[in-house]
């Protein structure tokens, strides 16, 4: 059935309607999202997260799926940190030194805000403990004790030594004695040590003598040696034990307090009593005698441990002298606060689970488990978690990582060390802590089919999918919430006010990004743009509101800084190099309507397609399809219209013909099947010799039965073909047709509208294509004056008795258009089952 939509069905207006300024009227609700999450509410995605958030098992994470700009993100988070208000607070997490095992530092789970109050008893402790010992090994008492042992020690030596010292006098050698040996040498009358000069003008038997008693005396020297040695060895475990139980006596109390402190806490219990007994293990780095070696340690010890994090001291294993005894506070929480919402913007694999640290000496790197940083993992656990799926993607370290914490429900930090690095790593594992959060990914559709399709883990543990709708019903409650979004939004960026009917205009544009009279996009962004370049223009005309004029002028200059394309395409059809006829009637052409989408901005374009037929076994060449500039949803179009062809025809009459489909000066790819109406109705033209109509362009998809289907961009095809053929005012009237299906979805411009309503141009809907070569060629199909069908049959039969070799007149099949050069443009775009040519 053809149909002409009248004016007032093809732009649905919103400034007439009353809600509009009731809305205006009304009084906003308070809060800074409280009117977005209020215009953005979709019931089925909302839903969704509800289950989500409520199943605890494992797997039961949430992918959240939408295009941009529909506010997923901001109706995650609100939900989510609403959730997390009734959520028990995670306990916080600490890392300790491991006595036993330094490569594999603990991770301590303690309730929430003691990790700081743990660390600070540690760092208190170690001031304490290092001002204690230092005021204990510099006490009168500890040097006189350990004078006298010293004394005693020198005493035995000296008795040790004082025997074979006189012997040695008396058979005529000195003992001489230094800092690290004892030797015998000759001596003379006055008992002082010869010179080698004089001990070789002694005689043969005389050098022969005292070599005898060398020996003698070198064997009781030895024994007396032995006695020295064991008293020095008696001497340091004496000076050893004194300062032991010095230290011991300075520290033992601050120790018991702390750990009377931490008792109700047994890891940190046990592990203060490790670290004392570590600490009285290692006092030859704390006394005094050692400053002048270490200074600085002695540094750090004079400034009462501030520096722990410094490289105090790396005597023993790399390690600064008071590392052992701090604390690293992993994650702590506010009390209060409820559950952790974590967003992370950054997704690495070092970001999401944790990094440790380095530090570059002597051409190594180093670390120790004060610089293991915590990741999002560590910081959401016990909430939830939100990560952009595309984000996450970039870094596959990052998506695995994700999947093995899930997998197993821990997070285990380890540095796997980067890719060619040339020098040794200290390496560090902290024990794995038990993971329990709520995982919530962001992506559009691609990603999420992707995943679903491709990793086998994905469904396991996203067991969840949100669907955000880009576009949403047009009732007159979503209208209010609309206005009341933009008038809450002129408040809070301090815009100036919308009138009713500029509020109007900016709700048509939200019809339009939707494509359907009865719905409104769900991209909220793009009208606040809209709202915010509006107010641009009224401050130019220095208006007080923002009015529909205002928001007219944004739109337009918004398609001027975006038409640059369209505007020289248009040119190139005016100056005819580009040939689109939009005047008289030609066999085998019609001009079809395709859209082309650059960066966001979509537009409409007219192409000419033509036919040319001989002699064949019903072959139709698709000539984008054979150079390959044709894409799979365009060559479906070409096959069914194959199937078309031989349901109606094919049934009685050998299809003995050969049938050349071209778009004409189209250099690049094309895809989708919106021309396939059009490509239908040149082929049968051809067939019935019938010409075509080139003041009507036509857009519309073909079912092997011969019904119009929906196709897509309906607004820019239209508004395309009608900025060309307003440049020839006097071949008017003009017109499209489109699928009787897609009349609902027409959102015209209003100047569209306006030619419309003085009848310079019309909008014809069909439902077959029957009907659109009715428009096309003012023949109906077969009944009625000159019909088509039995032209065609009649066509077909004198093609099928060439081929078979019968004479019989031919017909005139000369090209009726000439080919003209052209120029290249970018490929019109697909849109799924709704996809332009």
């Amino acid at each position: 059935m053809i149909r002409q939509l009248p004016p007032q069905k093809l732009r649905r207006r919103f400034a007439r309607y009353s809600l509009i300024h009731q809305a205006l009227q009304q009084q906003q609700p308070q809060g800074k999202h409280g009117t977005y999450l209020e215009a953005l509410s979709q019931s089925q995605a909302l839903s969704a997260l509800e289950l989500g958030l409520g199943i605890k098992q494992r797997g039961y994470n949430i992918f959240v799926v939408g295009v941009s700009g529909t506010g997923r993100t901001s109706v995650v988070n609100h939900v989510l940190r609403q959730q997390a208000r009734q959520l028990v607070q995670p306990q916080d997490i600490i890392l300790l030194y491991n006595f036993v095992d330094r490569d594999r530092p603990l991770s301590l789970r303690v309730d929430v805000g003691l990790g700081p109050k743990i660390k600070k008893t540690y760092d208190m402790l170690v001031e304490r403990m290092l001002v204690a010992l230092e005021r204990a090994f510099e006490a009168d008492l500890y040097a006189m004790q350990r004078q006298r042992l010293q004394e005693q020690a020198l005493r035995e030596t000296e008795e040790a030594l004082a025997d074979i010292e006189h012997e040695a006098r008396t058979r005529g050698f000195a003992l001489a004695r230094t800092s690290t040996s004892i030797t015998l040498s000759p001596a003379d009358e006055a008992g002082d040590c010869i010179t080698e000069e004089q001990f070789d003008k002694l005689s043969t038997s005389r050098k022969q003598e005292l070599e005898r008693r060398a020996g003698r005396l070198e064997k009781r020297l030895e024994k007396a040696l032995r006695r020295v040695r064991l008293a020095e060895r008696e001497s340091e475990e004496a000076i050893e034990k004194l300062q032991r139980e010095t230290a011991r006596q300075a520290v033992a109390p601050l120790f018991e307090a702390a750990i009377g402190a931490w008792k109700q806490i047994p890891r940190v219990a046990e592990h203060l009593t490790a670290a004392q007994e570590d600490l009285l293990n290692r006092l030859r780095y704390f006394t005094p005698q050692e400053r002048h070696s270490a200074p600085e340690a002695s540094q750090s010890r004079v400034s009462g441990g501030r520096a722990a994090h410094e490289e105090e001291e790396e005597w023993e294993e790399d390690e600064p002298l008071l590392m052992r005894y701090r604390v690293n506070v992993l994650v702590t929480h506010r009390k209060g606060e409820g559950a952790p919402v974590v967003q992370e913007t950054h997704p690495t694999l070092s970001n999401l689970v944790g990094r440790i640290e380095q530090r570059l000496r002597g051409g190594e790197t180093i670390t120790d488990f004060t610089r293991i940083r915590a990741g999002a993992l560590y910081r959401a656990n016990g909430g939830y978690l939100i990560i952009d799926a595309g984000d996450l993607l970039r870094d596959s370290s990052a998506w695995e990582g994700l999947k093995q914490a899930l997998k197993n429900q821990a997070i285990e930090l380890d540095d796997p060390g980067e890719p060619g690095r040339m020098v040794s790593v200290a390496s560090l594992r902290p024990e794995p802590v038990t993971l329990s959060l709520k995982v919530v990914l962001i992506g559009t559709p691609d990603i999420y089919y992707t995943l679903s399709r491709t990793d086998p883990d994905f469904d396991e543990l996203f067991k969840v999918k949100a669907d955000f709708d880009s576009e949403v019903p047009s009732t007159s409650e979503r209208v209010k919430k609309y206005v009341r979004f933009l008038v809450k939004l002129c408040e809070d960026e301090k815009l100036r006010s919308l009138t009713p009917k500029g509020a109007g205009r900016v709700m048509e544009h939200a019809t339009r990004l939707a494509g359907n009279q009865g719905k409104v996009t769900a991209r909220l962004c793009e009208l606040a743009d809209l709202v915010r370049e509006a107010d641009f223009w009224a401050h130019k005309q220095n208006a007080s509101c923002i009015d529909v004029e205002h928001v007219r002028k944004a739109l337009g200059a918004r398609a001027t800084r975006n038409g640059f394309l369209e505007t020289h395409m248009q040119e190139d059809i005016l100056e005819g190099r580009v040939c689109i006829e939009t005047d008289g009637a030609v066999v085998g052409q019609c001009n079809a309507l395709t859209v082309v989408e650059l960066g966001g901005y979509e537009f409409g374009v007219p192409v000419r397609i033509t036919c040319r037929i001989g002699c064949g076994r019903g072959e139709i060449v698709d000539i984008e399809r054979e150079t390959k500039l044709g894409g799979p949803l365009h060559t479906k179009g070409t096959l069914i219209l194959r199937g078309l062809l031989a349901d109606r025809f094919g049934c009685d009459i050998p299809l003995g013909f050969c049938a050349t489909l071209c778009m004409e000066q189209s250099y690049t790819g094309v895809d989708g099947d919106s021309a396939s109406l059009a490509e239908a109705c040149t082929l049968l033209s051809m067939l019935a010799r019938a010409p075509l109509s080139q003041k009507v362009a036509i857009t519309g998809s073909l079912d092997q039965r011969g019904r119009v289907q929906a196709v897509g961009g309906i607004n820019e095809k239209i508004e395309g073909f009608f900025k060309l053929c307003q440049r020839y005012p006097r071949q008017a009237p003009h017109g499209v047709i489109i699928p009787a299906v897609n009349a609902s979805d027409a959102m015209l411009s209003e100047e569209v509208v306006e030619a419309c309503r003085a009848r310079d141009f019309v909008i014809y809907t069909v439902d077959s294509f029957e009907d659109a070569l009715r428009i096309l060629t003012g023949r109906p199909w077969h009944q009625g004056e000159n019909p088509l069908e039995p032209a065609i049959r009649s066509t077909l039969q004198h093609l099928h008795t060439l081929r078979t070799g019968t004479k019989a007149p031919l017909l005139s099949m000369r090209p009726v258009v000439s080919p003209r050069p052209g120029n290249h443009y970018p490929t019109p775009s697909a849109r799924g089952p709704k996809a332009p040519c």
